[in-house]
């Protein structure tokens, strides 16, 4: 998703448990996935189907923040894994599953999708866009972009797949709202891995869940 979106999740969910500065600290850490040493590095966004890479990696970040006393550390390693979790719904095919199972969008609104869905996360038909940057550069050169996207898309390409943005169409709004409940489910499990004090830390002198990250919840 493009960082706005990230950042807004992260305020809508999240925003009234942290202070100012330790928020700051959450969203580099989640902008940070897509550094240039990052962009290319499937497992972080979950592209090129490498889903257990991507679940591998939220693992690894939980891990650091259960095992570390640095409230900064805790900070930047949720800020990370909150964006690789918020990618898997922009990047893969479950937004198109759990629609095709509820009636699609004609019969479904984005509040209403489960981003949760265990059957889903295991689905045999669950995909995700795959990039080849010998091949996809074509969609990022300035001259020839417009004719790319038009007439040499890939269906299984991370362009033609990708819910980054709303000009992707109305699935980005359910994408959207999965993406929010699962950053709230990863909130929740730092909080029971972190415990009362450390969570007083981690949240920069805050504690507690607000209304808002309640609102996500499943």
């Amino acid at each position: 998703m493009l960082h706005r979106y990230h950042i807004s999740m992260l305020k809508n969910t999240l925003a009234a448990n942290f202070s100012r500065t330790a928020l700051l600290e959450v969203i580099a850490g989640n902008l940070w996935q897509d550094s240039p040493l990052n962009l290319l590095k499937s497992y972080i966004h979950f592209d090129n189907c490498d889903f257990a890479g991507g679940l591998a990696h939220i693992e690894e970040l939980h891990s650091v923040v259960a095992n570390t006393d640095d409230p900064h550390l805790m900070r930047r390693a949720f800020g990370r894994l909150t964006h690789t979790a918020q990618d898997f719904y922009a990047h893969s095919n479950y937004v198109d599953l759990w629609l095709a199972q509820h009636g699609g969008v004609e019969q479904t609104r984005p509040p209403e999708i489960d981003g949760l869905d265990p059957e889903l996360h295991h689905s045999p038909q669950l995909r995700s866009g795959r990039f080849f940057l010998w091949r996809d550069i074509i969609y990022y050169l300035p001259f020839v972009r417009g004719f790319a996207k038009k007439y040499m898309l890939f269906a299984d390409s991370h362009e033609a797949m990708n819910l980054d943005a709303p000009r992707s169409g109305p699935k980005f709004w359910y994408a959207i709202m999965a993406a929010k409940q699962r950053t709230v489910a990863e909130y929740r499990r730092v909080l029971q891995t972190l415990g009362p004090e450390r969570a007083v830390l981690f949240h920069g002198g805050y504690v507690g869940q607000s209304r808002a990250a309640l609102q996500y919840s499943r």
